[in-house]
């Protein structure tokens, strides 16, 4: 099975000069534990994990620190037409829980654990 056939799309993104509150208001809405950081052009530059919004939070208490500041930029990516397998090693050997998705480039989805993690029960359920 491929990453396309799994990932989430379209994405939710957030810009890299958005407040960190609104980020993480925005990942409690939509009930998301991470955020590609895109720039004015929507290129990816980023991602920022719910974890690091909510340690933010406990240093930062007041709005206007923006989602930049806290977001990771050496980034792991996964392709469209790459099988599952190889995205789970990829998070597995980074030690992250998704993989944005780009094709040529482009930022066309993301790929999560909870991905993964569903499609495996479906195999072990005989989906």
């Amino acid at each position: 099975m491929l990453v396309r056939e799994r990932m989430s799309s379209p994405v939710v993104t957030i810009p890299r000069d958005a407040d960190y509150q609104g980020a993480l208001a925005l990942m409690q809405e939509k009930r998301l534990r991470r955020l590609p950081v895109v720039d004015r052009d929507r290129r990816l530059v980023g991602i920022v994990a719910e974890r690091d919004l909510l340690l933010a939070a406990t240093r930062y208490p007041r709005a206007g620190v923006d989602v930049g500041e806290f977001m990771a930029t050496r980034l792991v990516t996964a392709t469209p037409g790459m099988d599952l397998t190889g995205a789970a090693r990829l998070m597995l050997e980074h030690r992250v829980g998704g993989l944005p998705v780009l094709d040529n480039g482009a930022l066309v989805g993301i790929i999560t654990e909870s991905d993964i993690f569903r499609r495996f029960v479906e195999t072990q359920d005989g989906a």
